[in-house]
């Protein structure tokens, strides 16, 4: 796992070694174990290394192809190196040590990029330069696992694992897009290739880039999970069993290939407890485990994964966090999200992930369950209710909606946190309910994907506080396939969308950035693309059945531990976030949220953001996840704008 980084001049200048420095030592993070660089003609790369295989000088980066052609810098690791390495071999190449960005770029100098990549099993960035023809090829692995950003421009083509490696440079310039921002602030994240930049993009997952020295750019797609039909899958329920188990112990196994001591991510749900009874009991790892949990109990879930671990004998380390320790991790959140960020598990994951590498260098976590087999409660509750709705005339849905949110009830919202009745609305059912108001006034598929895709702040909220109106449409639709007529259907649309944007942009964003804060290597064996490709040719029954969620995995689960542990309800990472923001971090949110410090970022509308701050304070429910957006917001443009907000 490493940082990588580069230029391509385009305008026949000369590149400048300090930039290339600049950008590559923004990421020693990534990579603290070594560093390298190659500046030649038109071409700089840079190279920080978190040394995982191949620990000797023989791994070094940037590295170059047996023949001398291609040179490479990479990020993340090709679980299946050992095989192609053997192809290559039968094919004459020499190698000189056992890394596998070795075998990705003689790979590369055998097949060619485009026929290379495919062949790679594994979460990888990588940028490859053809000294022959003089082009640049970038590519991100199949599902997003790991991040690559590009900065195009007339003059030159830069690419960096974080963007903080271009901030690193002297002749950047931010450029806020707003559009995106706007988007951000609806969604809590950003899609698709937006960032908070208007010429910083993402590259999409399972495309490669090839970008020439005359300045022609295109991306090839090698990967696309919409090819794979719903219902495909031949085979009845026992033989989806029997191979997705298969697939499991061979994908689960090779991610514990390393040089150095893995771990694991145990939090009890079905996902993880799942990876690790199939490493334990089929593939006899034998690894340690490591588990967060919270003081207060409502969000503590760690006594489920302190059963599972004793249930399999395996070594478990718990720790609990405290409102204490949270706050240094949040003042850290923006120094660990060189980018606005709103997924405040962030916080909790950074703290796990420097626990585990006091142990470790490597962790498996058990992200992407919920995306290949309808684990998010989600799935069900949207479609079922806007299905539900459509023989209600829209007028009359509509006036009942406005109606509704007439009355006082978001008051009730945060009554328990302030300590009345039980019976009064918690936070999470004030939103639901919220959400289904909105659902009242879809009028067909595609407004209740983008509605289900909203975790932010009201369209119109967000319109009052840029200043602008939304923007004209959605830039990224939710699929391109006919619109779904079933709740079956809109469920595996919900589905395909968030393993196209939130799965990438978000949770594995997440986990990248926090765990390469903490020099981890983190790996995702349920990620492998062999498991989504099958995941998403399975008919829904073989996932959703009488209301029970992950049908299949649950199954294979209650195989390994006992029924109690693989029936457990999802919680998912939440974090007790209104009471740490509205408790013990109450003086920080004022003071970044205060006027004083909004007029001096300069970007979000003073009184708009005010009100949103006054009214969480007030007890409102349904404003924690926006306050939370704010305060991000604005703790970001302090550290990376520099427009001075400062904390309190």
């Amino acid at each position: 796992m490493c940082g990588i980084c580069g230029e391509l001049r385009l305008d026949g200048r000369d590149i400048r070694e300090n930039d290339i420095l600049a950008m590559r030592d923004a990421l020693r993070h990534r990579g603290p174990d070594d560093a390298g660089i190659l500046i030649d003609g038109p071409i700089g790369l840079g190279h920080r290394r978190l040394s995982i295989i191949d620990l000797s000088p023989l791994g070094h980066q940037p590295m170059r192809s047996a023949d001398g052609r291609f040179a490479i810098v990479f990020n993340g690791e090709i679980y299946n190196h050992r095989d192609i390495r053997r192809e290559l071999e039968s094919r004459g190449v020499a190698f000189r040590g056992t890394s596998d960005t070795e075998v990705a770029v003689n790979a590369a100098a055998v097949f060619g990029p485009l026929l290379a990549v495919p062949r790679f099993l594994g979460m990888f960035a990588l940028a490859l330069w053809d000294f022959q023809e003089k082009t640049l090829y970038l590519c991100r692995d199949r599902v997003g696992v790991k991040p690559l950003y590009v900065r195009r421009s007339p003059g030159a083509c830069l690419f960096g694992s974080e963007m903080r490696a271009f901030m690193a440079r002297r002749d950047f310039a931010p450029d806020i897009d707003r559009r995106a921002l706007f988007r951000y602030f609806r969604t809590g994240y950003f899609e698709g290739p937006d960032t908070v930049f208007g010429d910083v993009k993402k590259l999409p997952p399972g495309v490669l880039a090839t970008i020439r020295a005359d300045g022609s750019y295109r991306e090839t797609r090698y990967f696309d999970i919409g090819a794979t039909a719903r219902g495909s899958y031949r085979g009845n329920y026992a033989q989806a069993g029997e191979e997705l188990a298969g697939l499991c112990r061979d994908a689960f196994a090779l991610r514990l290939v390393s040089d150095v001591p893995v771990g694991m991510f145990l939090s009890g749900g079905v996902d993880s407890s799942l990876v690790s009874a199939v490493l334990k009991k089929d593939v006899g790892a034998d690894i340690t485990h490591f588990t967060i949990g919270f003081a207060e109990r409502r969000h503590n879930e760690t006594a489920k994964a302190v059963a599972l671990a004793k249930s399999l004998g395996v070594p478990h380390k718990v720790l609990v966090l405290t409102p204490e320790t949270a706050r240094e991790a949040m003042l850290d959140f923006c120094e660990i999200y060189d980018e606005p960020f709103g997924d405040a598990s962030g916080i909790p994951t950074a703290i796990l992930s420097r626990f585990a590498r006091e142990h470790v260098k490597v962790a498996l976590s058990a992200d992407g369950g919920d995306e290949q087999f309808c684990g998010y409660t989600g799935y069900g509750r949207y479609p079922r209710i806007f299905q539900a709705l459509q023989p209600i005339p829209r007028l009359v849905r509509r006036a009942l909606a406005r109606g509704l949110r007439a009355l006082p009830w978001e008051r009730l919202a945060d009554a328990r946190l302030l300590g009345a009745s039980r019976t009064a609305l918690s936070p999470d059912r004030a939103a639901r309910l919220g959400r289904f108001l909105d659902l009242l006034e879809i009028r067909d598929p595609r407004g209740l994907v983008d509605l289900y895709a909203a975790r932010g702040l009201p369209e119109q909220a967000v319109s009052r506080l840029l200043g602008m109106p939304p923007p004209a449409a959605d830039p990224f639709p939710p699929l391109d396939v006919p619109d779904p007529t079933d709740a079956a259907g809109l469920a595996d649309w919900l589905m395909r969308r968030d393993f196209a944007f939130w799965l990438p942009e978000d949770i594995l964003l997440k986990v990248d950035r926090a765990s390469m804060a903490a020099s981890l290597e983190c790996r995702d064996p349920l990620l492998d693309h062999r498991i989504a490709e099958m995941a998403f040719s399975l008919p829904m029954e073989f996932l959703v059945k009488q209301g029970q969620d992950k049908r299949i995995l649950r199954d294979l689960l209650r195989r390994r531990v006992p029924g109690g542990l693989a029936d457990q309800p999802k919680q998912g990472f939440e974090i007790p976030l209104a009471a740490w923001l509205r408790g013990p971090h109450a003086p920080l949110v004022r003071n970044v949220l205060g006027r004083e410090n909004l007029t001096r970022v300069g970007i979000l509308e003073p009184d708009e953001a005010g009100r949103i701050r006054d009214r969480f304070f007030a007890g409102e429910g349904l404003y924690t996840q926006p306050v939370w957006l704010l305060f991000n917001f604005q703790m970001w443009a302090a550290r990376w704008l520099g427009r001075g907000t400062e904390a309190a």
